[in-house]
């Protein structure tokens, strides 16, 4: 049910929070303040509108105490041992009164001079005797049931024998300079450790105490009690939304977020410079804890508990806190080198050190580990501190040991007056939250909060942390900035928060400045959820889950409800306030009563009560059905029961649609014995106040002068009466009888009443008989007023009676005149009764008075004297004892004896002595006695009939005086520098007479920022300050940061501070304070490098650069303080080898230089750093900027340089990108550069875009490689098709490819190639088949037919010659050559002419094969020879050679020149001579078999054949290097060229081709079969293309990698391989 009730409103309100942060703080202020007016209207403030006189509880007779338990009157307590029982010095005793009346203990205190040290109980004090002689007396008293010796033995505890760990309860009355004496006392009689506080003390003893050192500590006069203790320990954002506090902190409808809240914690410590809690740190402490270290080093407990109570999610909105804005008092408890964890000092000086510092709310997540349910020392402790100092709320968490069974509540939650928190989770309680309730069967926990899971901060120094990582963040040593948690601890943290949200709701809406903690602990409690099944109260969730939107604007099927509430009203005991309200009981009631009790005895069972202060709770519905607090039935309150006497929580519930009475109802709050005891209390319901008048008498609304007139005396009556209702009365009459003698002594009518205010008359009558008489008050007599109580409605309080003893004979107590006269009468007699005490030169009073007898006979006398007393401001007739302490005495004492009126000795002249204790004159500085009206009874009666008595009343009346010290201190010589606070404090000490408020107002007038105390605020009300009282209000004064130079050093500004009073109008006390700015030397300087701000040196990425390059940076110096600075600026570099330089303005240096800034002013220095070209890639150099203003005062901003992967090549033309290619018979070569700008060695590969069919491009030998910042040349030869047409040209793209290691770069440059006009022709024999210039006959000649082509682009014209030349190129003369015809001319492009060489031999030709050279010289000049054999035979024969040789002769003979011509023939087919190796020119990246027979280098050189042909556009690399070499000339590559990596296995290569793309160097696999030559078509170079990195290659074969693979083979080669071998 709890998850879906509010599903809709929590997930809008969670939504509407995210964006809370885009809100301006203005918006926020204006949104608060307008919901403050919308919500402040279904809260009301309410006071009682009536107040009766009630039975007390009888008191039970049994005296409880730890060990042991008795009734004084029946139990002798022989049971003591005689060595345990108290000796002659015992000024301890208890003391049992017949009734539950504090203020008649009071009262008796000041008449018997007792002290009271503690209430043990109900109608028990523990009391100390300063006068022995009074016992009897007291004894002897009507009201008092026993008074006996509080031994030693009744002192001890039932943990107490052996126990390590002592705690000790003092006397109340210790004084500071004791306190000291007895703690260093326990540590010389045998304690390791002692502390102790003004409330008890704390021993450790390592072997345990001794029975010796137990009874040592029994007889002491100021220990009360004695018991073993335990150590401490811990208990360990779903959770807002769960209680509610989503739902009503900023930006929901209540925009509540913690502000102005500060909130203690004690735990472990706390990382103070965590995101989340910057700037909200008011202060922490150390002093209590067990080291001197604030920080939290082991769990991280502290720092998760604070941050989840008010933790503001800077670093990660999902761990905001309950209470984001509010303020932090940490206390630190942990032993930071051990982890273990406790305090020094009681839990009464840690809650009071924590007020001092502004807390209300203190969060407490842990316990003892030991007396579960038990209420012990500590829980005392805490109980006296709330009840003594009612606006702090302390929270305790229960502790972690669910499923252990009932009673597990750890101390100090098992207090009566803290919030005791359980943990839930997702609507149930928490398995591991301990169960109440305590030993003595109060209600504990009072509430639960979700405790499971809870994501928080973790403490950056944390290193033993049990939680896991939640959200996101981290510190800057790695470790997460959140965890998660779960415990007790995490639900009171989460309790902390929300009880933090309910204090600020009351001060901003509810207008509730001071909200005690009894109302914050009704409030939460009253809106609390009832967990599954309604069972509410139970030891598991106590009163149910914290849900703070039910508790501040609850709602009844969407009727908002209305809240009542009365906070800090006081009720005596024996009296009822009652509160009335028209009200619809239908929508539902929600009622609940809190105060915070008195502290009660440690030394008491267990099992006993320990309500002090007995108040009950009633609701009265119209017909009459009554209901009292706490008696439930399935969460659900019920008639019948019982009054509670446990706790001092008291609820009524009644849910909506329970009832359907509409009307009159009445809520009654009684007080059923005990001392005077504040509350609070709420009420929440459709409902309005009643307003009704209700006229009522008190207890002393009649009061005569005297109780005991005489006869004919003139008594003063006075009477008075209250109107408690909300309405004006009207007109009314009221009546006074002596009802014994049927008198009307007084009867008035009187005018109207209004709600709330007292009527008084006073007169005098005289009695004219002797006895008892009646007298009777009666108040509207004519019922003229309709009431709510009177005799017709409700309970009757309009009549009050008196019974008063007239005596014939009897006494007078006469105080004299100031002249000493004794006045006679009864006017002059009251009129010397009232005396007013001058202030401001006494501190008491000296009053003559005379007892006179005016009967007869002689008579003894004695004489009792009341103590000072002042009446109630509201119920002047009800007497409270007063604030300061009065002595009294009068100047004789004892039996007076006095003879018959007219007798010598009928009048005893007395002095009464009247002494503010209080006050005193001594010191520097008055204490003035209180101020107020104050009344003193002396009664004289006759000691052996006591009936004839007379008490004469003293008015003391003692004027206020208005006096304030108002002392500046640390007001000289103020400074700070700027950004920095300074201060000073004003102290303002009340040396008048009576409580006063002081308002302090500082302002500056620079407007600079001032902060009074921990607030926010420049003006702060002082809490109330009592006679001498004093409180220090720091003022801080924050210097504002420089901004533009400004503020100066030297500059001042003056603080004006003005302290007023709203009590005392004439107060008006100004102080002037000058603050003076201080030197502030700062600066900042920050490195900016070519990619921004550079972070610290440690941190900063270095910058890449590449190796020659020139890097700039600008070093920005700020001088930010508010003087000049002169700044020395200075390089380091780590290598002194690479360049650098700064420069500011003009000035430069490799190494130092100065630079003067003014305040505000900043400056760029520039650095220049330049990488040499001598660095390689890695490479790098540090470089150090060091600025300086003193040697003290530097900074250093670090950088590196990192030669960075610069893979670079440029290719460039060494004459020009236009490259004219004429067409002739060899290749046209164009140089080219290319240099390596990187700073890694390359690996180069070559390759050029698509050439038109028919060309041949290739490179000639080109590098493989070049070395960084080095160049090296390539030669590209280009050969154009026979016949291309003049003019025609392309663009060429040349490729190089560069790489290192992996890494790859390329260059590509574009070239136009363009054709030339070209003269050039192919020549030939006509008929190849035929050798006709072969073996010519000597002296005969033969003809050979030669065909000419015009393979130019021009028409061909030139002549012809022809010669003989033998093989070294001489030209024969032995014989004659002829051609014809001799010349050509225009012979047209494609078109051929047949010419005819004729050979004709001589005799004497040489033998031997021979060339003849046809030479065509053309036009032009261009030459072009061909070459074809020629021979004479070897002899002359006539016959044949068969005719002259025998045939074995003749035969070989032909066969050998049949080879000769075979070989002749094959010589013809060459155009020009050539030498060719056969591997000199070879076309990069070319794979092809050897050319051992020379048949492919034929083929590519023999183009005759190309014209008129269809070009295959195809040409092998061969082919075309074979051309290249014989055009170059050059000579072959010496050794073999270097296997490239990934090169296949040289012993048996794998099968298959290499892929296209990046082939390997070297021959193809010998498995594979040559590629056959063919006699094809011209053919063209195909475009090599870029090498690509191959990133991975094709799946594996099922038998792994082939034999002798490589992986990185197979990723390059594999495809092809299973192509080949047909596995894809």
């Amino acid at each position: 049910m709890h998850l879906k009730r509010r599903s809709f409103i929590l997930l809008s309100v969670f939504l509407l929070s995210l964006a809370s942060p885009l809100a301006s703080s203005d918006s926020i202020v204006e949104s608060k303040s307008s919901q403050a007016m919308v919500h402040s209207s279904s809260w009301d403030s309410i006071t009682p509108v009536s107040k009766q006189v009630i039975l007390t509880n009888p008191v039970e007779p049994v005296i409880d105490l730890a060990s042991f338990s008795f009734d004084p009157l029946s139990n002798d307590l022989e049971i003591i041992p005689s060595t345990w029982r108290a000796d002659s010095e015992n000024s301890l005793h208890l003391l049992q009164l017949n009734v539950n009346d504090g203020a008649l203990v009071e009262t008796m205190a000041d008449e018997f001079d007792f002290s009271i040290l503690e209430p043990h109980g109900s109608a028990v004090w523990t009391i100390r005797l300063n006068n022995l002689n009074h016992y009897d007396s007291i004894n002897s008293h009507d009201d008092v049931r026993w008074i006996g010796e509080y031994s030693p033995g009744m002192k001890l505890g039932t943990h107490v024998f052996g126990a390590s760990i002592v705690q000790i309860v003092l006397s109340n009355d210790l004084s500071p300079d004791a306190l000291a004496l007895f703690s260093a006392t326990l540590a010389e009689e045998g304690a390791n450790i002692a502390w102790c506080s003004q409330d008890m003390c704390e021993a450790h003893y390592e072997a345990g105490i001794s029975n010796q050192q137990i009874k040592s500590l029994a007889f002491h006069q100021h220990v009360l009690f004695i018991d073993g203790s335990f150590t401490l320990s811990l208990h360990n954002n779903l959770a807002a939304t769960e209680v509610g506090a989503v739902a009503v902190r900023a930006p929901s409808s209540l925009n509540l977020d913690g502000s102005g809240e500060t909130i203690a914690v004690m735990d472990t410590g706390v990382d103070n410079n965590h995101p989340d809690l910057v700037g909200r740190v008011a202060a922490i402490n150390t002093q209590f804890g067990l080291d001197s270290s604030p920080i939290d080093s082991n769990s991280g407990h502290g720092t998760h508990v604070a941050m989840t109570v008010l933790g503001d999610g800077t670093g990660d909105a999902v761990a905001t806190g309950i209470a984001p804005a509010a303020n932090l008092v940490m206390y630190a408890l942990e032993h930071d080198p051990t982890g273990v964890f406790g305090r020094q000092g009681s839990i009464y000086d840690l809650l009071s050190d924590a007020e001092l510092k502004t807390a209300r709310v203190a969060v407490n997540a842990w316990g003892l580990n030991g007396n579960y349910g038990a209420y012990t020392a500590d829980s005392r402790s805490t109980d006296q501190y709330v009840s003594n100092n009612k606006y702090l709320l302390p929270i305790f968490s229960v502790g972690d040991n669910g499923g252990t069974g009932a009673s597990k509540i750890t101390a100090p939650g098992t207090a009566k007056n803290v919030l005791s928190i359980g943990s839930s989770v997702n609507g149930t309680v928490s398995s591991d939250s301990s169960e109440g309730p305590t030993l003595d069967g109060r209600i504990k926990p009072d509430l639960v909060a979700p405790g499971e899971g809870i994501c928080s901060a973790r403490a950056e120094e944390a290193k033993n942390v049990v939680g896991s990582v939640c959200g996101t963040g981290t510190h800057s040593n790695g470790r997460s900035m959140y965890m998660e948690l779960s415990g007790t601890s995490q639900a009171t943290a989460v309790a902390g928060g929300s009880a933090a949200l309910a204090r600020e709701y009351l001060r901003e809406v509810a207008g509730i400045n001071k909200p005690s903690a009894s109302l914050i602990k009704a409030i939460l409690i009253n809106g609390a959820e009832d967990l599954g099944t309604p069972d509410i109260p139970n030891g598991k969730e106590g009163w149910g889950q914290i849900d703070l939107e039910n508790s501040l604007n609850p709602s009844s099927s969407g009727v908002t409800l209305d809240v009542f509430h009365d906070d800090e009203r006081e009720l005596q005991a024996g009296f009822s306030l009652i509160y009335a309200f028209n009200l619809d009981g239908s929508k539902g009631i929600d009622i609940t009563l809190a105060w915070s009790d008195a502290e009660a005895s440690a030394n008491a069972a267990q099992s006993e009560s320990r309500l002090m202060n007995n108040l009950d709770l009633i609701l009265i519905a119209p017909d009459g059905t009554t209901y009292l607090g706490n008696h439930f039935s399935s969460g659900v309150s019920t008639t019948g029961g019982s009054a509670d006497v446990l706790n001092n929580i008291e609820r009524i519930r009644i849910p909506a649609g329970a009832t359907t009475q509409t009307g009159d109802w009445m809520v009654t709050v009684e007080h059923r014995g005990g001392s005077s005891q504040r509350y609070g209390i709420i009420v929440t319901a459709d409902a309005t106040l009643i307003p009704k008048a209700d006229l009522t008498t008190f207890s002393n609304s009649i009061l005569p002068s005297s109780l005991t007139p005489l006869v004919g005396d003139l008594v003063s009556i006075s009477l008075a009466w209250h109107n408690q209702g909300t309405l004006a009365s009207g007109p009314y009459r009221i009546q006074f009888e002596d009802v014994t003698s049927g008198s009307i002594l007084y009867d008035s009518n009187r005018t109207s009443l209004e709600g709330g205010s007292l009527d008084s008359v006073s007169f005098f009558t005289q009695f004219s008989t002797t006895g008892i008489h009646k007298l009777r008050l009666s108040l509207d007599t004519s019922n003229q007023v309709q009431e709510l109580n009177d005799g017709i409605n409700g309970i009757d309080n309009n009549i009050i009676e008196l019974d008063i003893e007239v005596t014939a004979q009897g006494l007078r107590v006469i105080f004299q005149n100031p002249d000493g006269s004794i006045p006679t009468t009864s006017q002059d007699r009251d009129s010397a009764a009232s005396v007013t005490m001058d202030v401001r030169n006494e501190t008491g009073l000296s009053l003559p008075f005379v007892i006179a007898h005016e009967g007869t006979g002689e008579r003894p006398v004695s004489l009792t004297v009341s103590s000072v007393q002042q009446p109630d401001p509201t119920y002047p007739t009800l007497l409270l004892a007063p604030e300061d302490s009065w002595s009294k005495s009068v100047n004789q004492t004892g039996i007076f004896t006095v003879s018959g009126q007219g007798g010598e000795n009928d009048t005893i002249y007395l002095m009464l002595n009247l002494d503010d204790t209080s006050a005193s004159f001594d010191g520097a500085t008055k204490r003035y006695a209180r101020a107020g009206s104050f009344v003193v009874d002396v009664t004289a009666r006759y000691q052996n009939q006591p009936t004839v008595s007379h008490t004469q009343r003293l008015y003391i009346e003692i004027g206020q005086v208005d006096s304030v010290d108002v002392v500046p201190s640390g007001t000289s010589g103020v400074s700070a520098k700027p950004g920095e606070s300074t201060g000073f404090s004003i102290g303002v000490r009340n040396t008048g007479n009576s409580a006063a408020q002081y308002l302090m107002s500082c302002t500056s007038s620079s407007q600079w920022q001032i902060m009074l105390g921990n607030s926010n605020s420049s003006s702060l009300e002082f809490e109330p300050l009592n006679i001498l009282q004093d409180l220090s209000m720091d003022v801080n004064v924050f210097i504002p940061s420089i901004a533009n130079g400004v503020p100066l050093a030297g500059s001042t500004d003056q603080v004006t501070c003005v302290v007023t009073s709203p009590t005392d109008s004439t107060l008006n006390r100004v102080e002037v304070v000058d603050v003076a700015v201080s030197e502030l030397k700062a600066f900042r300087s920050d490195l900016y490098g070519p990619d921004g701000a550079v972070g610290p040196g440690a941190l900063a990425q270095p910058v890449v650069a590449n190796t020659g390059e020139l890097v700039y940076f600008n070093h920005t110096i700020e001088n930010m303080g508010n003087i000049p600075l002169d700044f020395a600026v200075t390089i380091e570099r780590g290598n002194p080898t690479w360049a650098a330089e700064i420069q500011y303005g003009q000035e430069s240096s490799s190494s130092a230089l100065s630079v003067t800034l003014s305040p505000g002013q900043s400056g760029d220095v520039e650095m220049r750093l330049l990488v040499p070209e001598t660095a390689r890639e890695g490479n790098s150099n540090t470089y150090t900027l060091r600025v300086e203003s003193s040697p003290q005062m530097f900074t250093l901003n670090s950088t590196s340089l990192v030669v960075g992967e610069n893979l670079d090549v440029n290719l460039m033309a060494n004459a020009g990108t236009l490259i004219t290619v004429p067409i002739d018979n060899s290749f046209t070569f164009s140089e080219f550069i290319v240099e390596n700008t990187g700073n890694a060695d390359l690996d180069l590969e070559w390759s050029t875009s698509l050439a038109p069919d028919g060309w041949s491009i290739g490179y000639s030998n080109p590098p493989s490689s070049v070395p960084v910042l080095k160049n090296a040349s390539a030669q590209l030869a280009i050969q154009a098709p026979n016949q291309t047409i003049s003019g025609f040209g392309f663009d060429l793209q040349l490729f190089v490819n560069a790489s290192n290691n992996g890494r790859y770069t390329n260059a590509e440059i574009l070239v136009r190639v363009e054709v030339s006009d070209s003269s050039f022709a192919a020549i030939r024999v006509s008929d190849e088949s035929s050798a006709p210039l072969l073996f010519i006959p000597r002296g005969d000649s033969a003809k050979q037919s030669i065909t000419i082509t015009n393979e130019g682009n021009v028409p061909l014209t030139g002549d012809l010659t022809v010669e003989v030349r033998d093989n070294e190129g001489v030209v024969l003369t032995d014989r004659t050559v002829t051609i014809s015809p001799s010349s050509i001319s225009d012979l047209a492009i494609g078109e051929s002419v047949e010419v005819v060489g004729k050979v004709s031999t001589k005799e004497n030709s040489v033998d031997g094969r021979m060339n003849l050279v046809v030479i065509l010289t053309t036009s032009d000049g261009v030459v072009i020879e061909y070459m074809a054999d020629t021979s004479v035979s070897s002899q002359k024969s006539s016959g044949g050679i068969f005719g002259t040789l025998p045939a074995y002769v003749s035969y070989p003979l032909v066969l050998l020149v049949l080879l000769g011509l075979l070989y002749g023939g094959r010589k013809l087919k060459q155009s020009s001579k050539m030498e060719d190796h056969g591997t000199d020119l070879v076309a990069p990246d070319a794979h092809t078999d050897a050319d051992h027979l020379g048949t492919r280098r034929d083929e590519a050189l023999d183009i005759s054949h190309s014209v008129n042909d269809i070009a295959s556009g195809e040409v092998s690399q061969d082919e075309i290097a074979a051309a290249l070499a014989q055009s170059l000339s050059m000579p072959a590559p010496v050794g073999n060229a270097p296997v490239p990596e990934g090169r296949p296995p040289a012993g048996r290569p794998p099968a298959g081709l290499p892929p296209m793309g990046l082939p390997p160097a070297g021959l193809p696999p010998a498995a594979l079969p040559p590629v056959k030559s063919q006699p094809a078509p011209p053919k063209v170079i195909p475009q090599l293309p870029v090498p690509v990195p191959v990133a991975s290659g094709p799946p594996l074969p099922p038998d792994g990698l082939p034999d002798g693979w490589t992986m990185e083979q197979w990723n390059h080669y594999g495809e092809q391989y299973l192509q080949r071998m047909g596995l894809n």
